[in-house]
């Protein structure tokens, strides 16, 4: 089974944050996990662990992950870019490379 992963809140409203929805790919209704704490740096921390023990091939995330992530950037600077790192690893040079188009 595939799961997939997005964040839900009001784009480009970081304030608005509703929590970390995992679903099954191809049914948005059926949610299998809901990672929704005060703090979203640690719903982060918890979802990258549940993803680990189902099996990270398993796991598709939705762009809002990062979205909500680079938005994050405005409340903590430091938080987002973990929250980065934790979802895509350290891409640097990718994000230089981005910027310049």
């Amino acid at each position: 089974m595939i799961f997939y992963a997005c964040v839900k809140y009001a784009e480009e409203h970081p304030e608005t944050y509703q929590g970390i929805e995992v679903t099954t790919l191809g049914n948005s209704d059926d949610v299998v996990a809901k990672f929704n704490s005060y703090d979203p740096l640690q719903d982060f921390h918890n979802f990258v662990s549940w993803s680990e023990s189902v099996g990270e091939d398993n796991v598709g995330f939705c762009d809002s992950l990062k979205h909500f992530a680079k938005d994050y950037h405005e409340v903590s600077y430091d938080a987002a870019e973990e929250m980065l790192k934790m979802i895509y690893g350290d891409h640097q040079d990718c994000e230089e490379v981005e910027s310049r188009f």
